[in-house]
């Protein structure tokens, strides 16, 4: 592990930060490059109006003036990532382009360890799939970011790898399980930044810290890192400040052979002239109403779409609430059972009791499961492949589906810790987390926009879901609501 700058990066930059950079000054004083997308570095590289070396520094330099407030980024790479820049020769639509991933996925010769002290030590050996289609973009990766322990909480604040804190108000959650990458393009660390989605942990982070997070459809993107579980829930891309990034990424990054049901994803898009039949949820599959400033923040989009053009209509949850949730959270901790059996078996539970190996939520899930019904997984899998064909009915009849991301504004940190009672923390996770789990079951795209913000300036995320491939029409609608309603200049001052 090169830590060549992270030694400097916690004492010195920490010192700096924290007493001549109050860290809204910092932002204030960020180089320009923080203030565009990737999009926009690429072409100044193309141009040869700067270096990828060049930019590659900044970067590095706004990892080191903002990190120790954030704690965003967990690993870093800045002396091979310098490397690669002075010699960069990338045709990738990204060449030169600073980035970071998530800690749930592999980059070569560092640690890799899920936020968790179970795998503290455990160094990469190759890339994933998913790391190399975006080094094969172009993008030059400095590091990894924070996730919670094996992405299994939608906050992100594990015990090993410590609090990701959101750019907006540092007393608040970045989401999870996504939360340091979100965080670090928030803030301007990098203008993309790898996520992973297997129950909302791209769109929950994304809402939380004013992004776009989109979740493509199920095999889409390049991708072995899928888990042999009887359901695939997990798809991998990114986070980005703007839709035309989202669009480039998605194309770079999809698969050479897609399965026959996904049309190929072209590398640009143009406005879409099509009235959208779009259908307005502000509850919970489980009937339950959001926050009023939530639900406000829903409608106001729906408004914003009807000046589009686009017809909206309000319905009521077309799937039975109780039984997905139960269903969803069978295969949730189907996965933790299956890692805390890895560590029994390796270690024993005494010592994992003893050295805290593992976090109460996730022995906590597989308690959960041990005292379920020994055909469960079954059960839930039958249920959620029904709920799955009642949603393909539902985009038979409608476009879209618009939803809040969460049923809340953003959550305090510590109210979705690792440390709060498991039964709390299920209820908590449960009443604030019950949207977004629908796409990664039915493994439709769906897609997190940072329209509105709340009464104390943090954002609210607008959730929008389509059918299956139908990653197009999802990413031409945002592009118009980019466009009614523009972001790119709101940002963490």
């Amino acid at each position: 592990m090169k830590l060549s700058r992270r030694t400097y990066l916690k004492n010195t930059a920490a010192v700096a930060v924290s007493t001549s950079f109050p860290i809204k000054k910092a932002f204030s004083d960020i180089d320009p490059f923080n203030n565009i997308d990737a999009t926009a570095q690429a072409a100044l590289i193309k141009k040869k109006e700067i270096t990828a070396l060049e930019l590659v520094d900044a970067s590095i330099d706004r990892i080191i003036r903002l990190n120790p407030s954030l704690n965003a980024v967990v690993e870093t790479s800045f002396e091979q990532a310098r490397l690669i820049a002075k010699n960069q020769n990338s045709k990738g639509p990204f060449a030169g382009v600073p980035y970071l991933i998530k800690d749930l996925l592999n980059q070569q010769g560092l640690i890799t360890s899920s936020g968790s002290k179970l795998f503290a030590k455990r160094v990469a050996q190759n890339n994933s799939s998913n790391v190399q289609a975006a080094l094969d973009a172009g993008l030059i990766s400095l590091g990894k970011t924070n996730t919670p322990e094996f992405g299994l909480l939608p906050s992100t604040e594990s015990f090993h790898l410590g609090v990701a804190k959101n750019p907006w108000n540092q007393d608040y959650s970045t989401g999870g399980s996504s939360g340091g990458s979100a965080a670090a393009v928030a803030s301007g660390m990098t203008a993309i930044a790898s996520a992973s989605d297997g129950g909302g942990s791209i769109r929950i982070p994304a809402s939380c810290c004013g992004l776009v997070g989109l979740k493509p459809s199920l095999y889409r993107t390049i991708d072995s890192s899928q888990p042999n579980r009887p359901i695939d829930l997990s798809v991998r891309f990114v986070h980005t400040k703007t839709i035309r990034d989202s669009i480039t990424a998605l194309h770079a990054m999809q698969r050479k052979k897609l399965p026959k049901h996904l049309p190929i994803f072209p590398t640009s898009l143009t406005r879409s002239k099509k009235v959208l039949k779009i259908a307005m949820m502000t509850q919970s599959m489980l009937g339950i109403e959001s926050d009023p400033e939530v639900k406000n923040a829903t409608e106001e989009t729906a408004k914003l779409c009807e000046n589009l053009g686009h017809n909206i209509e309000i319905v009521k949850p077309f799937i039975n609430g109780i039984s997905f949730i139960d269903s969803f959270l069978t295969m949730w901790a189907y996965g933790a059972k299956e890692i805390i059996t890895f560590a029994e078996q390796t270690y024993g539970m005494e010592k994992i009791i003893n050295e805290k190996l593992l976090e109460p939520w996730t022995l906590g899930l597989g308690k959960w499961f041990d005292s379920r019904p020994e055909n469960q997984v079954k059960k839930a899998v039958n249920l959620l492949k029904n709920d799955t064909i009642k949603t393909k009915g539902f985009f038979e009849e409608y476009d879209m589906l618009l939803t809040p991301v969460m049923q809340t504004t953003v959550p305090k940190l510590g109210f979705l810790a690792p440390s709060v009672a498991y039964d709390d923390l299920l209820q908590r996770c449960i009443d604030i987390i019950s949207i977004t789990p629908l796409a990664n079951v039915t493994g439709e795209p769906a897609i997190s926009l940072p329209l509105h913000w709340s009464s104390i300036g943090l954002p609210i995320g607008s959730h929008f879901q389509a059918g299956i491939g139908k990653e197009k029409e999802l990413l031409q609608l945002a592009l118009d609501l980019e466009e009614a309603k523009p972001w790119k200049n709101r940002r963490p001052i």
